[in-house]
């Protein structure tokens, strides 16, 4: 009887200890789960990030080694513009106006029966539209009907290989100090005036430091 006893009580006591087991283990999955599934998610967005940022970081650096390379391209082409401008100016020539148009000599007819009307005219000046390429000009004729000012606006399309890549650096390195600089108080610009021959050469610097346009005319 006692023996009965004694394996009824170790059957309960077992049983009792189970359920505990069985409650504590399942009490602990609960948290175990949740912390395992959350540090899996913080990994994989940290995974999934650093990839994107290196990958984003690398074409950035191929792209501005590539401007390098473009810009300085450009830039040597801007200062062949500017030499040629310059030779051309010794004589008088607007830079690749037509055919070798000279300011003092060109009278309108002539410009008229080579290159047409204006498109405009903006004041005294005659306005030629560029397009496709071709430069921007404006002319300006005298009492007699004779070419007495250009304007050479260059173009619009890859402007920095031609006016927009010449700075007032680039003018100081490559033809020297100009003979005045005049404040143009109404457009915030300024005027570099050189003298070639028998000619003034004004290089029209924007505020951002490139050259707007150029004007030619007769020295005073």
């Amino acid at each position: 009887m006692a023996r009965k006893l004694f394996l009824v009580g170790s059957a309960a006591m077992m049983a009792f200890g189970l359920a505990a087991c069985s409650e504590a283990s399942s009490n602990e999955d609960v948290p175990k789960s949740h912390t395992e599934e959350h540090s899996t998610e913080t990994a994989e967005e940290t995974a999934a990030v650093e990839p994107e940022q290196e990958e984003a970081g690398e074409p950035e650096s191929e792209a501005e080694a590539e401007e390098s390379v473009i810009d300085d391209e450009q830039k040597g082409m801007a200062i062949e513009t500017l030499k040629e401008i310059v030779k051309n100016a010794k004589s008088g020539i607007v830079y690749r106006f037509s055919d070798g148009f000279k300011v003092g000599e060109a009278t309108r007819d002539e410009v008229y029966g080579a290159i047409g009307e204006p498109e405009e005219k903006v004041d005294e000046f005659d306005f030629y539209h560029g397009s496709m390429g071709n430069a921007s000009y404006q002319i300006a004729y005298d009492e007699k009907d004779v070419m007495k000012e250009a304007r050479y606006f260059g173009t619009n399309v890859e402007r920095q290989t031609n006016l927009g890549g010449i700075t007032k650096e680039d003018l100081l390195e490559h033809i020297g100090e100009p003979v005045e600089e005049r404040e143009v108080s109404a457009t915030g610009e300024t005027n570099l005036v050189y003298h070639t021959g028998d000619y003034e050469l004004q290089f029209i610097m924007a505020k951002d430091g490139t050259t707007d346009h150029v004007n030619l005319l007769k020295k005073q």
